[in-house]
């Protein structure tokens, strides 16, 4: 039989996984669950690093990625404000993944400023289906090969479909691959001369959809691209052997309602598929259980008793009524969704966070969150690391 979760037990997440994948659907705290489980590893002791994506204001300002300060994205922030914690952020940029790759792996400096400069490279880079999302696992990637911090905390892309980011790296080295690729990059005789046709019917559809300089653009991009899409090609591969790593562990955010509960199961069930390992499921957002109410006739004579006349007491009566009514319902939907996951995912931790209006955005509150997501519920947000 299996025991019924606590409402406020920790997680066991093992510190001893070098990246932590922070997923699930858009809208229920994930960046949030990210920052905390960062605050709480560094307190533990880990020198970690938390990759985010696209924080709140508020958020971003606790965490220290102010652009008034200069901290632009792709900039490594050390976050200040608890004691004897090593912890940076980092805000990706896309762009500036791609352009490292480009410097790193041209032939030369000037291949490369060249290349930066192609308005066909900076599109690519810009606006490529699953350019986010395979630049986020690329920059893991280079930090780990790094070795600066034993935990990279990753905040994954608000992908529509969460599979999507999963399936990024294929996506990319898929589009380098294309045979038509290969054919305008000039790799074989076929695509020299069809790079060099002069006045023919097709070059000038082209300039018809793409301007004038656009064939000659793209002819530089793929010729000039040709070694850096190797490392591209590379680092997807690499990419897709770290998420099935052992290095590598999954927390699956997920709010309690049911299409959330849905969305969840299918992507838990995907993730095993892909042999993934899952730390926990974090039900976000939940609403506490409220205490026993005293009946509508009791808040009636409690609002009388304060002063309320009989119409307003009514009225007050029947409105509180019902708010306690809702949150009944949805703290017993939760705790639904907990014997659900867990019955259905032996061995797999979940956790339920309570509901927070605001949603917690100072050093402190998050510390304190990251503390009781590791099950670390005795420790200070102020104290300093046990070592």
């Amino acid at each position: 039989m299996v025991e019924r979760p606590s409402m406020t037990a920790g997680l066991a997440i093992s510190l001893r996984r070098r990246v932590l994948l922070c997923m699930g659907p858009g809208g229920v705290g994930k960046t949030t669950v990210s920052a905390a489980l960062g605050l709480g590893a560094a307190q533990a002791g880990k020198k970690v690093i938390v990759v985010t994506i696209d924080p709140s204001r508020r958020l971003a300002q606790a965490l220290g990625l102010d652009p008034a300060l200069g901290h632009a994205p792709g900039t490594i922030v050390p976050v200040h404000g608890l004691p004897s914690t090593q912890l940076d952020c980092l805000l990706l940029d896309t762009k500036q993944v791609f352009d490292d790759l480009v410097r790193s792996y041209s032939p030369s400096q000037q291949s490369a400023e060249a290349m930066l400069a192609n308005p066909i490279y900076r599109a690519t880079a810009t606006h490529l289906s699953g350019a986010v999302e395979y630049a986020a696992t690329a920059r893991v990637h280079m930090l780990l090969e790094s070795s600066d911090y034993d935990l990279i905390v990753l905040d994954t892309p608000p992908t529509a479909n969460a599979i999507e980011f999963l399936d990024a790296g294929e996506t990319i080295r898929e589009v380098i691959a294309n045979p038509a690729a290969r054919l305008l990059a000039g790799t074989g005789r076929l695509g020299m001369k069809f790079l060099g046709l002069g006045g023919g019917v097709l070059l000038k559809a082209f300039e018809s959809m793409g301007g004038g300089a656009f064939i000659g653009h793209l002819g530089v991009f793929l010729r000039e691209f040709s070694v850096v899409l190797k490392e591209f090609q590379r680092r997807a591969g690499d990419v897709a052997e770290l998420l099935a790593s052992p290095d590598t562990g999954t927390v699956v955010t997920t709010a309690p309602t049911e299409f959330s509960k849905r969305e969840a199961q299918t992507f838990i069930d995907d993730l095993r598929a892909r042999k993934m390992q899952i730390e926990a499921i974090v039900l976000n957002r939940v609403m506490a259980m409220p205490p026993d109410s005293v009946g509508r006739d009791g808040l009636e004579r409690a609002a009388v008793a304060a002063g309320a006349t009989p119409e307003d007491a009514r009225a007050g009566a029947h409105t509180a009524d019902a708010l306690i009514e809702g949150a009944r319902l949805q703290a017993e939907r939760a705790q639904h969704m907990l014997d659900h996951f867990s019955q259905r995912y032996p061995g797999v931790p979940v956790r339920a966070v309570p509901r927070c209006e605001p949603p917690p955005t100072s050093m402190q509150e998050l510390a304190r969150m990251g503390n009781d997501l590791l099950g670390r519920t005795n420790q200070s947000p102020s104290q300093s690391p046990s070592g």
